[in-house]
């Protein structure tokens, strides 16, 4: 098998973060809203809030649960993915087309208010800033975030895409002072600007903010068919995806021009995107991650992918090792070598599937270093022929911590005051 030492890809992502000719984009998703730094302040992952949701329908009333048990069905007949927002997706097309008809037992207005029930639900679990008290906003793996976008000092701002609809990037780039923009224009009712959205020149000294499924405050006015947003919107009238298919048809969705916004960054000269928290289940997402990659010159994504799962009999499992797995798919066949992906046990790099292997064993003050990013697992006792710690035999392997949105901002925050890469001799 390849092998990858982790501490010669460090180096390569240091000169990237540190290169003030690149420009730097996030793509997060529901992984860093959970690894929040807070036990109290975290959102559960799509597939838990899902279940929860569900859970709360059938609890509600009787042809909700009837009604979204067919629907599952039907999701998972056609190879789809079900989740809230699949969920949503069908109860929106169907409301479209009922007429005076009724779907899964339900009409016209059940689909209404079944859609109401769903949105309250998941305002209810992504409203987790009113569980923070006062202090805890340093706390918050967010900041930690944004105290990097603020030290670094880049000729081309940051730029965040995230899938998720809480307020926490807002919430930690506003405690930094940090200025940035997300679309909206105006004070009173701020509307959704996608002229300024698509003008990659627009606004070029701000830090930019795009949240690709809606977000909480997000809201529809009926009288001007645009999308605006208030602090405080009806908790049924929350826009996530997708919502946005009402938005007037004069003017691109949120949803699509924010895609075409992260199209056009990746078909920059010098882009690199960093995913992290992204578990890359949403394919249309990635069919333009890929389409951009193969236009743009020299443009990278580097996923920190959390592959690691414990399955029903407690066994751990590592997503990558599987060859059938579509993120390795992507970054071997499909991108043409632009994109890498660093899991927890492997990584795929240049095209090649490889295990996590230092290639030598470091020294202490290099341990301390590379414990930033890669727990090397302890030595093990061997009569085999190898470099040794008494009578154990040492590999060199281990797991790599970046895919956690937490570590990955512990390391960003400790970049900003090193001089060099972290693990460097």
């Amino acid at each position: 098998m390849n092998t990858h030492d982790p501490r010669e890809h460090i180096r390569g992502i240091h000169q990237i973060l540190i290169s003030d000719k690149k420009r730097i984009g996030f793509l997060f998703g529901a992984g860093s809203s959970l690894a929040t730094g807070l036990p109290s302040v975290c959102i559960p992952a799509i597939e838990k809030m899902t279940n929860a949701i569900v859970a709360a329908l059938e609890a509600h009333a009787g042809t909700f649960g009837t009604a979204v048990k067919e629907i599952k069905s039907e999701t998972e007949l056609s190879k789809a993915a079900f989740n809230i927002e699949s969920l949503l997706s069908s109860i929106e097309a169907k409301r479209a087309v009922i007429g005076s008809g009724k779907l899964n037992g339900l009409d016209s207005d059940g689909f209404t208010k079944l859609a109401s029930f769903v949105k309250k639900q998941v305002v209810e679990l992504v409203s987790v800033h009113k569980l923070l008290q006062p202090g805890d906003r340093t706390k918050l793996a967010h900041a930690r975030l944004s105290n990097w976008i603020s030290n670094a000092r880049r000729r081309y701002p940051a730029e965040i895409f995230t899938t998720n609809y809480d307020y926490l990037f807002e919430i930690a780039l506003e405690g930094s002072g940090i200025p940035y923009f997300d679309g909206f224009s105006g004070s009173f009712e701020p509307f959704f600007c996608p002229e300024a959205v698509e003008d990659i020149e627009a606004y070029p000294h701000l830090v930019k903010l795009w949240k690709m499924h809606g977000s909480l405050g997000w809201t529809y006015r009926e009288s001007d068919k645009a999308v605006i947003r208030r602090q405080v919107a009806p908790e049924d009238s929350i826009l996530i995806y997708p919502s946005h298919l009402k938005y007037n048809t004069s003017k691109k969705q949120p949803y699509v021009g924010l895609i075409d916004r992260l199209c056009e960054f990746l078909q920059q000269d010098d882009a690199v995107l960093f995913t992290c928290g992204y578990s890359f289940g949403d394919n249309h997402i990635n069919e333009r991650i890929v389409t951009s990659l193969r236009r743009g010159a020299n443009s990278h994504v580097v996923a920190m992918y959390y592959d690691e799962v414990v399955d029903k009999d407690g066994k751990t499992l590592f997503a990558l090792a599987d060859e059938a797995n579509s993120v390795r798919s992507m970054a071997t066949h499909d991108t043409g070598g632009k994109m890498s992906v660093y899991g927890r046990h492997h990584a795929v790099i240049g095209g090649k599937f490889g295990e996590w292997r230092l290639r030598d064993e470091p020294k202490m003050p290099e341990s301390l270093l590379i414990s930033q990013y890669f727990n090397e697992y302890a030595a093990t006792p061997s009569d085999e022929a190898g470099e040794r710690k008494g009578d154990e035999h040492w590999e060199g392997t281990g797991r790599f911590l970046l895919p956690d949105f937490q570590k990955l901002t512990e390391f960003l925050n400790d970049l900003s005051s090193s001089e060099g890469p972290a693990g460097a001799v």
